[in-house]
C-alpha cells in the first residue's frame, strides 16, 4: 500500500485506494490508520499522506546507502593526519562490512579490501556496533560465536561484554591484535542527526607504529573527522528533507 501512494505520487482518499487496489474499504482504512498511529502517514481529514516518520526512515536508508562515497575525503583526511589506512565500516547482519578505504602511502602497511565482511567481537570497526546493540539486545551479543583468529582474540562472553562497556565509556573501540597478528585498529562511531549510529570511522595499522601511547592523538584526530563527517550528513539531511517537502 505504501508503494502504491509513493508511485501513484499523490495524495489519496481511502475510497481511491481502495477502488485502485481492488480491497475492501474497511480493511484499507485499518492498514492507513495503523500507518497513521504510527507516524508513517498523516491526513489532512480527506486524503493520505507521508508522514515525518516514514520520511526519516527513507533518508536513513538514503544515508546508509551512500555513506561510502560521502566518506571519501573523510578517509582521505585520516590518512593524511595519521599517515595510516582509514576505512568506514557499517553493518550488515552479524559481520560489518567495509564501505571504503584510504590506504596508507606509507610501504608498511595494513591493507585492507573494500567489500571484506569482518567479524564483530574482534575487529576495532565490529566493537563499535557490539556496544551499541549490547545497550538494548544482550542476548544477541550471549549468542554470538567467537571465533579465535589470534592469540589475542577475545572468546569468553564474560570478558567481551567487560570490553563493550569500555567502548561505551570512552567512546572508541581498539583491536589489539585481534584479527590479525601484528594489526591493531582503532574506531569511533558515526552518527546521524538524531544520534543513530551509522557506522563506524577507523584506522588500521601495524603494530609497530600504532602503540597504545598513539591512541589519544588518534582518538583526537578520529572524532574530529566524525565531527566534521556528521555535520555534513546533517546538511544532506537537511536538504533532503526540504526536497521531498
Amino acid at each position: 500500500m505504501l508503494s502504491f501512494l509513493n508511485a501513484s505520487g499523490r495524495s489519496m482518499s481511502c475510497l481511491e485506494i481502495s477502488r485502485a487496489m481492488g480491497l475492501p474499504r474497511t480493511t484499507v482504512f485499518r492498514i492507513l490508520e495503523t500507518f497513521r498511529n504510527a507516524g508513517f502517514l498523516e491526513t489532512d481529514g480527506k486524503k493520505y499522506f507521508f508522514g515525518k516518520a516514514l520520511v526519516q526512515i527513507g533518508n536513513a536508508a538514503h544515508l546508509r546507502v551512500n555513506i561510502g562515497e560521502m566518506s571519501r575525503p573523510f578517509l582521505k583526511k585520516i590518512t593524511e593526519q595519521t599517515g595510516e589506512t582509514s576505512h568506514i565500516g557499517v553493518l550488515r547482519g552479524d559481520r560489518v562490512l567495509i564501505a571504503k578505504i584510504c590506504e596508507s602511502p606509507l610501504a608498511l602497511h595494513a591493507a585492507s579490501r573494500e567489500g571484506s565482511l569482518v567479524e564483530l567481537h574482534c575487529s576495532g570497526m565490529g566493537k563499535i556496533f557490539l556496544a551499541e546493540i549490547s545497550k538494548r539486545e544482550p542476548d544477541f551479543i550471549r549468542n554470538l560465536k567467537l571465533a579465535r583468529r589470534t592469540k589475542n582474540t577475545i572468546t569468553s562472553i564474560l570478558e567481551l561484554m567487560r570490553e563493550l562497556k569500555g567502548v561505551l565509556s570512552k567512546g572508541y573501540s581498539f583491536d589489539n591484535e585481534e584479527y590479525h597478528d601484528s594489526i591493531r585498529c582503532m574506531a569511533v562511531p558515526l552518527r546521524d542527526t538524531e544520534g543513530r549510529l551509522l557506522a563506524s570511522l577507523g584506522i588500521t595499522a601495524p603494530a609497530v607504529r600504532f602503540q597504545k601511547k598513539d591512541i589519544p592523538r588518534l582518538y583526537s584526530i578520529l572524532m574530529s573527522v566524525a565531527k566534521d563527517f556528521s555535520s555534513k550528513i546533517a546538511l544532506s539531511t537537511d536538504i533532503f528533507n526540504r526536497a521531498i517537502k
